[in-house]
C-alpha cells in the first residue's frame, strides 16, 4: 500500500503490528509527558491530513477524558522492500505518542493533588525529602562517631608507681622497650 494513500490508521491498546523485515511491535506507545502513560486509549484513529513532500501529516483523535490531549505523536510504519520504501507492509503501522494534561488537568492536578499522575509525582516528592532527611541524620551521627574516636583529644591514661617514681603516658609503661636513642629517665 502507498503510504501517501492510506486515508485512516485505526490503531488498538494491547494489539502488535503485522511485520515482514522487523520486529512486531505494539500498535499504540506512550513515551511519557505530562499526563503520564497510565491512560492510555483503547483505540485510537489517526487520518491523514497530506503530504509535506517528504512524509504525511498525521492527525490523532481517541477517546479521552477533557483532562488529556494527544503530546507528541509519530505514526511509524514499516517499509515494504526497504525502510524508506513508500510502499508500507499493510498493518504495520504504530503510534508513539506523549499524552499531555490539558489547562483542566493541570488545574485539577494542583487543587486536589490527587490526580492522576500528578498525584503519584507529589507522593514521590515528601518520601523523597523524608529520605534525604534520615541519611542527613544518619551521615551526622557518623561523622560525630568519627570525631569521637579518632579527632577529638582524649586524656592520656598514667600508670602510677614507676620503680623511679615517674608518671609515664600509657603507651610509655607498656612492656615494649623504648625506641632507639631514648632515655627512659629523661620522660
Amino acid at each position: 500500500v502507498l503510504l501517501r494513500e492510506v486515508q485512516a490508521l485505526t490503531l488498538r491498546r494491547g494489539q502488535y503490528t503485522t511485520s515482514r523485515r522487523t520486529a512486531a511491535v505494539p500498535q499504540l506507545q506512550c513515551t511519557g509527558g505530562s499526563a503520564g502513560c497510565s491512560h492510555v486509549p483503547e483505540v485510537v484513529q489517526c487520518y491523514n491530513k497530506g503530504w509535506d513532500g517528504y512524509d504525511v501529516q498525521w492527525q490523532c483523535k481517541a477517546d479521552l477524558e477533557n483532562t488529556y490531549r494527544f503530546g507528541q505523536i509519530e505514526v511509524s510504519c514499516e517499509g515494504y522492500d526497504y525502510p524508506d520504501d513508500p510502499y508500507i507492509l499493510r498493518g504495520s503501522c504504530s503510534l508513539l505518542f506523549k499524552l499531555e494534561l490539558t489547562k483542566e488537568g493541570e488545574r485539577k492536578v494542583k487543587s486536589s493533588g490527587s490526580f492522576g499522575s500528578g498525584y503519584y509525582q507529589s507522593r514521590k516528592d515528601s518520601s523523597d525529602s523524608g529520605a534525604g532527611t534520615i541519611v542527613i541524620i544518619v551521615l551526622l551521627v557518623l561523622a560525630f562517631g568519627v570525631y569521637k574516636l579518632f579527632l577529638s583529644n582524649p586524656q592520656p591514661q598514667e600508670s602510677f608507681g614507676d620503680s623511679d617514681g615517674f608518671t609515664r603516658p600509657f603507651w610509655q609503661s607498656q612492656q615494649a622497650p623504648p625506641p632507639p636513642g631514648f632515655k627512659s629517665s629523661f620522660t
